[in-house]
């Protein structure tokens, strides 16, 4: 005859105290690991930049990727931009501008950056199908905490602070 061995402490053994400890080590571990991680995500995501002249180069990177949304990030809603077609006050001026331009199609390369301050001075070539289109020997962006705030070139500049020579990006304000 066998034994019943129902009431046996075999058949519902007790955890060890180890055993009974390890879901509590691995709940403390994972909130260790847990506490940091937003932290690490968020030093590695890419920020936008600061500098005035990563500012410039990555406008007109966006601009060149058809990214107007991300082109837009980088100017101040009242930012003026000025080209031999004229000057345009404010982000949606310049939004509708570009949203035409960005019908051409073109690639924009900048080169010979460098800063003065703020200002940031450039050589920009801009090519349609592989042909240059346009060449920019003077152009002239100044930049105000990781925006855009004037963007044409040095003529155009001037000849905007003449026009108002209380506006940001004129020399003395």
């Amino acid at each position: 005859m066998k034994a019943n061995y129902s009431s046996s402490p075999r058949e519902h053994p007790q955890p060890s105290r180890r055993q009974r400890k390890l879901p509590f080590r691995i709940g403390l571990l994972l909130i260790l690991i847990g506490i940091p991680f937003p932290f690490l995500l968020a030093s590695c995501t890419s920020a936008k930049p600061r500098d005035p002249v990563s500012v410039v180069q990555a406008a007109n990177d966006r601009l060149s990727e058809g990214d107007l949304d991300g082109m837009m990030e980088f100017y101040s809603d009242d930012a003026v931009m000025c080209s031999p077609g004229g000057c345009f006050h404010g982000s949606q001026e310049i939004r509708d501008k570009l949203t035409s331009y960005m019908t051409l199609h073109r690639r924009i390369e900048l080169s010979d950056l460098s800063s003065d301050g703020n200002v940031v001075t450039f050589t920009l070539k801009s090519y349609q199908g592989g042909i240059l289109a346009e060449n920019v020997p003077d152009g002239l962006n100044v930049v105000v905490d990781g925006r855009i705030i004037f963007d044409g070139t040095k003529a155009l500049r001037r000849m905007e602070c003449d026009r108002d020579p209380s506006q940001a990006f004129c020399p003395g304000n």
